[in-house]
């Protein structure tokens, strides 16, 4: 089992430079990258490729706005053809869709399964990513998340452990209700910490929180999950991805 980061977490020292935010995750053997806050040109393709013929890197996925993953299709499938991508990744839900009305929403959300073939065509799956806007209940009683999975046949899930468990619901719940669409997991866990008279949740390393690893991974894996990747919002993403990692390596073991 193998297990990535979604450089979502080195955003800052990607900005800079890919190569060298990527080197030090390298050195602790970790050779598997969701890639995401990067502009998605031929630039950044070629210097990715390039640590993947040096390095043995696997770019497992990337993640990207949903405006530009159907208004730049063929942008983002040279990208994904260059670096030998396989997924590409919806990476949240359309601020319209958010701020503005149900009817927006299901617009969306009717067009994720044309997209998905679209892609498929090219040789890539289309997954789409959740925060917790998706757990917000619609004027019918379901949940955005219900309506996502029962209006959709074809669109793949990638499933973040953070943003479930923040709203309410146990991650293994949400992994099996996605079944066998279940494309990849965003790993981070979440720590409760009190605040004046508030108890307000951030996400954290692994092992720091509440959320049981062991039972999301086996249950990831039972319904073929094709990837796992380390996230996290922290200002020392290195430290604590070194954390997650090494706990992570041995929960595998342990299965």
């Amino acid at each position: 089992m193998k297990f990535g980061v979604q450089t979502f977490t080195i955003r800052k020292a990607q900005k800079k430079s890919i190569t060298a935010s990527y080197l030090p995750l390298i050195e602790l053997g970790i050779k598997s990258f969701e890639v995401a806050r990067i502009d998605f040109n031929k630039k950044n393709a070629i210097e990715l490729k390039r640590l993947v013929d040096e390095y043995g890197v696997e770019i497992s996925a990337i993640q990207v706005k949903p405006k530009y993953v159907f208004e730049a299709r063929d942008a983002i499938v040279d990208f994904c053809r260059i670096t030998g991508c396989k997924r590409v990744i919806i990476s949240m839900l359309p601020f319209g869709c958010i701020l503005g009305g149900e009817e927006k929403f299901y617009s969306f959300i009717s067009t994720l399964d044309e997209q998905f073939k679209l892609y498929e065509r090219e040789g890539i799956t289309l997954g789409y990513h959740h925060h917790n806007w998706e757990y917000v209940k619609l004027s019918n009683g379901k949940r955005r998340m219900d309506e996502l999975i029962e209006k959709t046949e074809k669109i793949r899930f990638v499933h973040d452990t953070y943003w479930t468990a923040k709203s309410g619901i146990d991650p293994r719940v949400q992994i099996d209700r996605f079944g066998a669409r279940l494309l990849g997991v965003h790993l981070r866990d979440l720590t409760l910490e009190k605040k004046g008279i508030d108890v307000i949740s951030k996400d954290s390393a692994i092992g720091d929180g509440v959320i049981d690893f062991a039972s999301v991974i086996k249950s990831a894996n039972a319904s073929g999950c094709e990837y796992f990747v380390i996230e996290q919002k922290t200002k020392n993403p290195y430290s604590d991805i070194e954390k997650s990692y090494g706990r992570l390596t041995s929960i595998a073991e342990t299965e």
